[in-house]
């Protein structure tokens, strides 16, 4: 009678067991640095939205709003420049790849008016 018993409880502990991953340094994936992707809302009638991530340049057309996506692998300083092409309202909201709020800002510029921000994002 202990038997059946005994031999089920050691299939189970295997099992459990087997389950277990443990690390190795055979792991492909062991080194590797997986890109975090945040996000600019631009909310603005015309605009053009520069701005600098970990060096690089970028620069995109905003018309009626929208979501631009940016990548980093580290902290970094997030530099941000819009243009606004005529009068108007412009927000600016930035979320680090967690979702959390960097910045809400709201801003009335005049035609060919420049503001220039900068935010701080973190890994962690």
């Amino acid at each position: 009678m202990n038997t059946p018993r005994t031999l089920f409880l050691i299939f189970c502990l295997s099992l459990i067991l087997m389950g277990c991953k443990k690390e190795s340094a055979l792991d492909p994936l062991s080194n590797v640095l997986f890109s975090k992707a945040g996000i600019i809302r631009v909310e603005c009638a015309d605009c053009v939205l520069n701005y600098t991530v970990l060096k690089d340049n970028y620069a995109v057309d905003i018309v009626n709003n929208e979501d631009v996506k940016f990548n980093y692998t580290s902290d970094f300083e997030l530099k941000t420049t819009i243009n606004a092409q005529k009068q108007q309202t412009i927000r600016l909201i930035v979320f680090d790849s967690y979702g959390r709020l960097i910045s809400n800002e709201l801003s009335t510029l005049d035609s060919g008016e420049i503001k220039t921000d900068s935010f701080k994002i973190q890994i962690k």
